[in-house]
């Protein structure tokens, strides 16, 4: 057991959380199911207790570290895919990334109450809302073990969630174990012991099973007496009951348990899951011939617990074929079983198809409880059940060979069948010919495939551009800051794809004359994709319009110390930001990741003491703690009236999407003078010209020298890939062409450094084997024979001290204002990629598409 020695502060632990204080706070990314968007720490894997739900706010808790010792804090949030958890430790007023292999466990302290009235397998018979308490011994690497009792547990790729109780209430705690320290892992007693005492088998069933082993050395004794038939009512409730007290298994990870897929073979797979979610990942693995049928099936049952029913022997209630009619039931190849207090139980071949349980809880309204029945069986019980019932079975034919298909999109990749159906409909059309019209099937599923894929290939923006006469339609994706072609459409869909676009987004399809905004809730069109668009309408020449998409995705923000900062710019950045108030800006042209920056600036200092505002449009970045306001100029809700409505509230950090005028400006400036750290974006191309644009805008250059802290110029250049990217080393007229660039902005001498000084830090910082490095990549598949992979920012940091206020004041240019930047350690744009370039993360050819000498 880990020393539970006096945390650094003290605290009580928190009330535990009724289910309704659990509903997303107004202010968080909410996606078309009601749920916020990010991370949700799991909840006991039983009906009673509420859902898995995003955190909102700030999480007291206990951390174990690798020594025992017992830290009290704060979780800011919490981010698996990244194997990180950031922390806050009182008195400290700034957060700290702590990777999973850092720390033994995290505890949340604030506990998690069953809910009241709770629907569902909860209201089923009293069995199904048991809550059995668990033993559990965890041996961790390096030595020693944690032990104790859980409500359930849910194993994921990147560590254990256990569920310990608090309470004779049926509260509980939720603990997190990296995946990096658990050793081994037992929880409870012997499979045979518990099912018998359980009463879901019997001692004589034990017996018989064990001597089964013996002949079927590759079968665990649990999977031999769970994966038998149910064949009454009674024993399908009391499988139910057995399903409901085990923990949360995913198909994959089932199946990866079984050894019926590799690992690998798993990752595939997800991977050509992400072009089509409307496929379950069992039914895809089938697809693919990694595994049978009756593999997928053994693993539903065994490995996820789902009963499975003898449709042969089972007698089906006629209340609960009742409740759907058989023309749904042999679409969706699913059997009404059994009624139970509300809630309706159905056979299908696989629980895992969403759409399906989806469909019959709208139809039927009542909660649906999935459970297995043999694919054989299906079609027969449906026709034998209902005929029984007098429906006419002969007027329907089953399909059992084909997909149930999706609500609207069967294909979401089939773009390349489109465009060939839409250029086959397009031939021989001449100029006086009929345009399509905006609900034309084809066209609807053309566009919402092209924002499927465009997502899914981390596309952020889409540029549809209209031509006169017979010149065709061209669509292009922004990728890493390139645009690339995607595909051309015949001229008759011009108005109709741009009517279309408009319908979405609740435009006026009739102005052609004057552009317009707008957003897509993609979610209203393809339920199945959580996605955001923001539409731009453009009036171009012979009455045309072009039409640009940027894809919002909700994401949350990188550390700070990820960003790319270079050592220098990140600890000035960190100290501006320590700073109690004053002004922080960042620049750059739009799409250089301003916004990105400025909310991982708001992670480093996101703790509870802190009221933070921000004033954005749109809002793309959340995370929790922070007080977030959606601007709307339609309604005259500006940036400058939110802001002056911030400050009546109390703030402590405010940060401002845009300083696009005069008055958010000087509002801003006067926030940053009276006590309040202020966080903005400008639209300038350089740290020192920052300073002359907004004194061209009026401001006085007193009050603004005087707020402002450090101004952070930006840009984002492609990345190389890694996965073909060649190092060798570099020649002398290489290193001399970087140190020719370099030093061109300005006299050595102005940079205090040298020509063989700067060589020296160079090799001290950057050489391999005692030689600088050139990097290039030739292209692969992995990158799509481009060379580049992602993007990586590039910096200029212009810290304000006593001397560039003197600068400011008395109206010094921005060459002035540069040079003495760059004495006191500042370098520019430039500069910062040619350090890039020399890390191997970028090309020169990028660093100067990007930057000015």
């Amino acid at each position: 057991m880990p020393d539970t020695s006096t945390p650094l502060t003290p605290a009580m632990p928190p009330a535990p959380v009724p289910a309704a204080s659990l509903t997303p706070a107004a202010d968080a990314v909410v996606d078309a199911s009601g749920e916020s968007s990010g991370f949700r720490w799991p909840t006991p894997p039983f009906a009673s207790y509420p859902p898995a739900r995003a955190q909102i706010d700030h999480e007291p808790c206990d951390i174990v570290g690798l020594n025992g010792r017992v830290m009290s804090g704060r979780l800011i949030f919490f981010v698996p895919d990244e194997q990180v958890a950031h922390i806050q430790v009182p008195p400290a007023r700034t957060t700290m990334p702590l990777r999973f292999t850092q720390f033994r466990s995290l505890q949340l302290q604030r506990g998690v109450l069953p809910m009241q009235g709770a629907e569902g397998l909860a209201a089923l018979p009293s069995e199904l809302a048991q809550r059995p308490v668990t033993d559990y011994t965890l041996r961790l690497r390096g030595g020693g073990e944690l032990s104790g009792q859980t409500i359930g547990w849910s194993d994921t790729a990147f560590g254990l969630f256990l569920f310990p109780p608090q309470d004779a209430h049926g509260a509980v705690s939720r603990l997190f174990v990296p995946r990096e320290v658990i050793e081994d892992a037992q929880f409870g007693p012997p499979i045979g012991q518990a099912l018998v005492a359980d009463q879901a088998v019997t001692a004589a069933q034990v017996d018989q099973a064990v001597g089964m082993q013996a002949s079927l050395r590759n079968q665990k004794l649990g999977d031999i007496l769970l994966n038998q038939q149910v064949v009454t009512p009674d024993q399908l409730v009391v499988a139910l009951a057995q399903q409901s007290r085990m923990p949360m298994v995913r198909i994959g990870e089932a199946l990866i348990a079984l050894s019926l897929i590799s690992e690998d073979q798993l990752a595939d797979a997800l991977r050509q899951q992400q072009s089509d979610r409307t496929v379950p990942l069992g039914e895809l693995l089938v697809r693919l011939g990694l595994i049978s049928r009756h593999d997928l099936l053994s693993a539903l049952a065994r490995k996820m617990g789902y009963p499975l029913v003898d449709l042969q022997k089972f007698p089906v209630d006629p209340l609960a074929l009742h409740k759907v009619p058989f023309t749904v039931a042999a679409r969706l190849r699913a059997v009404p079983l059994l009624l139970r207090e509300g809630a309706l139980i159905v056979a299908v071949e696989d629980p895992s198809q969403r759409l399906v349980l989806s469909e019959l809880e709208f139809i039927t309204q009542c909660k649906v409880v999935p459970v297995l029945a043999p694919q054989s069986q299906l079609e027969w019980c449906i026709r034998e059940s209902y005929a029984k019932l007098g429906a006419d079975v002969s007027a329907v034919s089953f399909s059992l060979d084909h997909d149930i298909p999706a609500p609207e999109l069967s294909d979401p990749f089939a773009a390349d069948k489109l465009v060939e159906d839409l250029e086959k409909e397009g031939q021989g059309f001449g100029t006086d010919d009929k345009p399509i019209e905006q609900s034309d099937n084809s066209l609807v599923r053309l566009i919402n495939t092209m924002v499927i894929e465009a997502h899914h290939q981390g596309v952020s923006d889409i540029h549809i551009e209209s031509y006169a006469g017979r010149d065709k339609v061209k669509i292009r994706f922004r990728k890493d800051g390139q645009l690339l072609p995607y595909l051309e459409l015949p001229p008759n869909y011009r108005s109709a794809i741009i009517a279309r676009i408009k319908i979405m987004c609740d435009l006026d399809i009739s102005e052609k004359r004057k552009p317009q905004d707008g957003k897509i809730n993609f979610a209203r069109f393809m339920p199945q994709h959580r996605l955001e668009l923001r539409v731009a309408t453009i009036p171009t020449n012979n009455g045309l319009e072009d039409v640009v998409m940027r894809i919002l995705t909700s994401a949350r923000p990188l550390p700070l110390d990820k960003i790319g900062l270079s050592p220098a710019n990140l600890a000035r950045f960190q100290q501006a930001m320590e700073r109690p108030y004053g002004m922080v800006l960042c620049v750059g042209p739009t799409g250089s990741g301003k916004t990105t920056t400025l909310h991982s600036a708001l992670s480093f200092i996101n703790v509870p003491e802190r009221k933070i505002w921000t004033a954005e449009d749109p809002v793309e970045i959340t995370q929790p703690g922070l007080r977030q306001v959606q601007v709307n100029p339609k309604i005259d809700w500006t940036f400058a009236k939110a802001l002056r409505a911030l400050l009546r509230a109390d703030p402590d950090v405010i940060m401002v999407g845009e300083m696009r005028d005069t008055e958010t400006s000087r509002t801003a400036i006067e926030a940053a003078l009276t006590g309040h750290l202020v966080l903005s974006t400008l639209h300038t191309n350089s740290a020192p010209e920052t300073v002359t644009r907004l004194l061209d805008m009026g401001m006085d250059p007193f009050s603004f020298a005087d707020s402002l802290l450090v101004v952070l110029a930006q840009r984002l250049v492609r990345r190389l890939c890694p996965a073909c990217k060649v190092s060798e080393p570099a020649t002398h007229e290489q290193v001399q062409g970087l140190l020719d660039e370099y030093l061109h902005v300005c006299p050595p001498e102005q940079m205090g450094i040298t020509r063989d000084g700067l060589l020296a830090e160079w090799q001290q910082r950057f050489a391999v084997d005692g030689a600088l490095q050139h990097h290039h990549s030739a292209g692969c598949n992995h990158c799509n024979h481009t060379g580049f992979k992602g993007r990586v920012g590039i910096h200029e940091l212009m810290a304000v001290n006593a001397d560039t206020r003197r600068l400011i004041q008395t109206g010094a240019s921005p060459d002035e204002l540069q040079a003495h930047a760059l004495r006191e350690g500042m370098r520019t744009l430039r500069q910062d990629g040619i350090e890039k370039v020399l890390t191997g993360l970028t090309s020169m050819e990028e660093v100067r598409a990007t930057s000015n000498i």
